[in-house]
């Protein structure tokens, strides 16, 4: 049996606005999503350390963090490229991985 068929995916998440005054501006979390599903997120704020947080699931990550603040434009962004962005109620887009430029 795999137990990592397809392996972890990092990724970071922007914020171009923040209307809570919480988590502020930039990029305000590092996370992981594993082969399981598990999503594991590093708030960058407060300095120096942040929080650490667990969910069973990517679609619960997205309920909690993004689909619910769509005024603060924000875009996760996968180490493959590929990015979801959150710009308007109830509106996640994802956009596949930009690919490499082709040597001749």
């Amino acid at each position: 049996m795999k137990r990592a068929p397809h392996g972890m995916r990092r990724f970071t998440m922007r914020r171009d606005f923040d209307v809570s005054g919480v988590s502020g501006t930039g990029i305000v979390l590092e996370g992981v999503h594993f082969s399981t599903g598990v999503v594991v997120i590093h708030w960058l704020t407060p300095p120096p350390r942040g929080s650490i947080s667990v969910f069973d699931d990517f679609e619960q990550f997205l309920a909690i963090h993004v689909r619910p603040h769509p005024d603060n434009r924000t875009v996760l962004v996968f180490e493959d490229g590929q990015e979801i962005v959150c710009e308007a109620p109830g509106a996640v887009a994802v956009h596949p991985p930009v690919e490499a430029p082709v040597s001749p």
